[in-house]
């Protein structure tokens, strides 16, 4: 793994204590990583406050920045979501929560005339250098006007209320555009945030409530076409029901899960 001598001291010391041989980790050594970080950031799963903000400022995420950037399958995931883009031509484009900006800088590759943000408002000083290369690629702290389409990849399930940050994306969408999603809604790290993981079984519906409508399967997530205002208002009936019945679609063998939260979880 190549290291930057852009590293704070700081970072740099982090680095050398993980990192064996100064090769990248692997997939299950970088989650490990993440959830130790976690534990000595002292984080409370339903507490956001600044230990919180410790752990996503925690040198960790430039690890895994850089860890995305030379994994087959994260880079086959971001290639897809690539792709679905470029099919659609949009003129702007926004990375909610884009981290290291891997996606959006490859997004503005296969993309040359469209305007890329990164929604991401403090960015690591290596992910601006590096973005910086890519002519049609930023970072930025907040949306700025309406977009074609917008994308989060592994956000929702790291904060408390999914569907109000939805709903402040998607205000920034236009109507007709496409919020593509993926989320992850399992206890794969301990920032996936227990109180996300009844949106397993609820999400699409939640999302349709908000006028977002599930379309097409993009990698890991999904396309949703805005179809008129979003408010976050409008789904919390199904976010209610989908809370309550959680526990007992979670007893029940596999096989029933799924058709069960179909059932239950209907509005």
């Amino acid at each position: 793994m190549n290291i930057s001598c852009d590293l704070s001291i700081a970072e740099r010391s982090y680095f050398e204590r993980v990192l064996d041989n100064r090769e990248a980790p692997d997939l299950k050594r970088m989650w490990a990583l993440m959830d130790e970080a976690w534990i000595e950031c002292g984080c409370d799963p339903e507490i956001v406050d600044e230990r919180i903000n410790k752990f996503y400022s925690h040198p960790v995420w430039l690890l895994n920045g850089l860890f995305i950037e030379q994994h087959t399958e994260s880079l086959k995931n971001r290639q897809e979501f690539s792709a679905y883009v470029a099919r659609s031509k949009p003129r702007r484009i926004a990375d909610f929560g884009g981290g290291y900006g891997t996606l959006s800088r490859m997004i503005g590759e296969c993309c040359p005339e469209t305007e890329v943000h990164i929604v991401e408002p403090h960015p690591h000083n290596m992910a601006v250098s590096l973005t910086a290369k890519t002519k049609n690629v930023r970072f930025i702290p907040e949306f700025t006007g309406e977009y074609d389409i917008l994308v989060a990849t592994d956000v929702f399930e790291h904060v408390l209320d999914p569907l109000l940050l939805a709903e402040h994306a998607a205000r920034h969408l236009r109507v007709g555009g496409q919020f593509v999603i993926a989320n992850c809604f399992w206890p794969v790290i301990r920032c996936h945030l227990p109180s996300t993981f009844h949106f397993r079984w609820s999400w699409d519906k939640a999302m349709r409530a908000m006028n977002l409508l599930p379309g097409e399967k993009v990698a890991y997530g999904r396309a949703y076409e805005k179809v008129g205002p979003v408010s976050a208002a409008a789904a919390r009936k199904i976010e209610r029901r989908s809370k309550f019945f959680f526990p007992v679609i979670e007893g029940l063998p596999g096989r029933l899960r799924g058709p069960s939260a179909r059932l239950l979880i209907l509005p």
